[in-house]
């Protein structure tokens, strides 16, 4: 299996990852909004997203915290969304990649996703390990 190289394997992650999603019973609530409207307008914010933290490109300008305080305020996180989401992440990965990126991914998700629980969650309720050292924030 190849490593993830290029934009285009990222697409191929993210809409490999999003179809599970959509269909998860954990995550599903929290995608239906985007399920609604589709990827089209998504999915290149979130490859930029990932093609800086990956590939080093610095093409991502955005702001992941508005979008996520507000999708919380809605559902509700728990530590269960978390770690369906990182769980999802890594199995979709390995299902496509093979290499250090590919690892690279699934060590930024798990720290990506701790970061928003010691931000979204109450702080006594996190029982991960601090993020580790260049994980992507908010």
């Amino acid at each position: 299996m190849p490593d993830i190289a290029t934009r285009a394997d990222l697409e191929l992650l993210l809409r490999h990852f999003y179809g599970r999603a959509f269909a998860d019973p954990v995550l599903e609530p929290v995608f239906e909004t985007l399920m609604v409207i589709g990827l089209d307008d998504h999915l290149p914010v979130m490859c930029d997203f990932w093609e800086t933290i990956l590939l080093r490109t610095g093409v991502y300008r955005g702001s992941v915290g508005a979008v996520h305080r507000a999708l919380h305020g809605r559902h509700g996180f728990t530590d269960r969304h978390f770690d369906r989401w990182v769980e999802l992440w890594t199995s979709s990965v390995d299902e496509l990649f093979l290499g250090d990126v590919a690892q690279q991914a699934k060590s930024e998700a798990a720290g990506i996703a701790v970061g928003m629980q010691r931000r979204l969650l109450e702080p006594s309720r996190v029982r991960r390990p601090e993020c580790p050292p260049g994980s992507a924030d908010w």
